[in-house]
């Protein structure tokens, strides 16, 4: 059925797939078949499916893709599993402050195709250093012409973004997405420069007990 399937949709279907099953699918399938689905697999669930397969298994795979895709998950895997940077997408929309708000919704809809892992809207400096993390609902309800720098200052009396650095175990992480009440917080690095997010999904996949970590639930209570 894989192989009747794009790509890109094969990798959709992989994504939803339990751990235990999308590592025996992987195993079976043909490397290059296999590499491709993992390529086209958003990055943070290419990650994770990587992580489950044995060394030999993983490089096999990784020797298959292009050079430039393989070494930024070569990169990502090299964070420990169970922090942020070992769970984050380094799929980012940024937006600098002079920029309006349609110029924004423009680059939002060229990523369309990445709806599930984008939650928000990442506001960078020249230096690329972080300014705001502003929500798609607040950048929904803001007018057309409104500039990107008008809506921070806003959003700046709610306080700073709220983030975490590549070595925040998911468990703390998960603290501050309650905390915080957002669905999705960034991972910056010690400049303040974004390289990735975290997303609820993300946490929760970690958390649940087939996973052996805690129930999400409990954690809450």
């Amino acid at each position: 059925m894989l192989h009747m399937l794009e790509p890109a949709a094969a990798a959709d279907a992989l994504e939803e797939m339990e751990p235990a099953e999308l590592e025996n699918l992987l195993r079976e399938a043909e490397p290059e078949h296999a590499a491709q689905l993992v390529e086209a697999m958003e990055p943070d669930e290419a990650v994770d499916a990587l992580r489950d397969l044995h060394d030999d298994e993983r490089e096999r795979l990784l020797d298959r893709m292009p050079t430039a895709r393989a070494g930024h998950l070569r990169r990502l895997l090299a964070y420990p599993e169970g922090t942020a940077g070992g769970a984050m997408t380094t799929l980012l929309v940024t937006a600098r402050s002079e920029q309006s708000i349609t110029e924004v919704r423009a680059v939002l809809a060229a990523q369309a195709e990445h709806r599930t892992e984008i939650d928000a809207i990442a506001v960078v400096d020249d230096d690329g250093r972080l300014v705001a993390d502003v929500a798609l609902f607040d950048l929904a309800v803001a007018e057309d012409a409104t500039k990107v720098g008008e809506l921070t200052g806003w959003l700046a009396q709610f306080g700073p973004p709220v983030t975490v650095h590549p070595d925040t175990r998911l468990s703390e992480a998960a603290e501050q997405l309650v905390a915080a009440r957002v669905s999705s917080l960034l991972v910056v690095d010690d400049t303040g420069r974004p390289l990735g997010r975290i997303l609820a999904d993300d946490v929760l996949d970690t958390l649940l007990p087939e996973r052996g970590r805690l129930h999400f639930r409990r954690f809450l209570q």
